[in-house]
Order: structure tokens, then C-alpha cells, then sequence
């Protein structure tokens, strides 16, 4: 098994592990109670909490965009791939098992694709790094000047095909899953309130 393959397998294996604890925690919380777990205070909170730790993953590609020198920032990238892990989790607890209507439903679903298009995009993203740093590595015993290393460095990274197709799942489903959250979290309040 490669060292890829061992490492998708664990997340794999951690992903499905999680969410059938979030579930099953879910319906020990739903024991003995006349509504869901998500139809109770407790529950809206947990919605909240993890939409405002999913909407922490938006601070990673705003920053990576509007930065003074549009450099990788890395902290935010390991804050990107925790809450885009952790949000959704909560988020799996705060609706548990009892999904009933569409709008909650299609938000879950889209959530789910970005999830596991972002685990595919850290492997592409993992693979293009290596990749780079092999290159690097080759340019430099070349003899090739650090500026010229990063400047062909830079054209192969924007040639990345991969990424580019990833990228085409990846943002219109997190633009779905916004819009599908939105109108569920306004019809939340407009239906059942706080």
C-alpha cells in the first residue's frame, strides 16, 4: 500500500467512523425526548456553532487571495482543513438522522460533496507539492538561480490540470452548499424560530 493510498484509507476509515458517532450520539441525545435532538435548543445551538466553524474555512481562500504578497498562508490552511472537518461533524450531530425536508437535506448532501472534494483536493494538493518540491530539487542540482527555480515552478503549479478540475467540483459545490444553508437556516428561523 502506498503511502497515498494509507493515507486516504485512514481518512476514509476516520470520515465514516465520525459520522456514525455523530449519528448515533445524536439519537442517544433524541432518547426519551418528544422532538429530535436538532429541534431542541441545545440542537439550534449546535447548528450555529458549527456554521460559524465551517464559515472559519472561508478566511483560508480570502486571505490566500487578497494577501500582500499571494503567499500560501499555512496556518489558515490547517484552519481551513480542521473546521472543514469539525463544522460539518457538528452539523451531522445537530441534524442527526431525522431529516425531513428538502432545503435541509440538499444542504447536507452539497455539504458532503464539498467535504469529500476537499479530502480528494488535499491529495491533489499533497501529490502537486512533492511533485514541485521533486522539481525543485532537480532545478537546483541543474544549477539554475532561485528565481528562475521559482518562476518555472510557478508556470508548472498554474498548468496543474488536476487541480483545475478539482477546482470545478470543489467552489460551485461550496456555492451550492451556501445558498442551500442559507435558505435552510432563514426557513429555520422563519418557521420554528430560535
Amino acid at each position: 500500500m502506498t503511502p497515498l493510498s494509507r493515507r486516504l484509507t485512514t481518512i476514509i476509515v476516520l470520515i465514516v467512523a465520525a459520522v456514525a458517532g455523530a449519528f448515533l450520539f445524536e439519537s442517544f441525545l433524541s432518547i426519551g425526548s418528544p422532538s429530535p435532538f436538532a429541534h431542541t435548543r441545545q440542537g439550534y445551538l449546535l447548528g450555529w456553532i458549527g456554521l460559524g466553524i465551517i464559515l472559519l474555512v472561508f478566511v483560508y481562500p480570502i486571505r490566500k487571495r487578497i494577501g500582500r504578497n499571494r503567499r500560501w498562508p499555512r496556518g489558515w490552511f490547517q484552519i481551513h482543513l480542521v473546521a472543514g472537518v469539525v463544522g460539518p461533524l457538528l452539523i451531522f450531530l445537530h441534524s442527526g438522522a431525522h431529516v425531513h425536508a428538502m432545503v435541509p437535506l440538499l444542504a447536507l448532501a452539497a455539504m458532503v460533496v464539498v467535504v469529500l472534494s476537499g479530502i480528494v483536493g488535499q491529495g491533489v494538493h499533497y501529490l502537486a507539492l512533492r511533485t514541485l518540491n521533486d522539481r525543485r530539487r532537480q532545478f537546483h542540482e541543474e544549477g539554475l538561480g532561485s528565481e528562475e527555480i521559482d518562476l518555472r515552478l510557478h508556470r508548472m503549479a498554474a498548468q496543474e490540470e488536476a487541480f483545475r478540475m478539482w477546482q470545478s467540483i470543489h467552489a460551485p459545490m461550496t456555492l451550492m452548499f451556501l445558498v442551500f444553508t442559507a435558505m435552510h437556516v432563514i426557513g429555520a428561523l422563519y418557521f420554528g424560530g430560535l
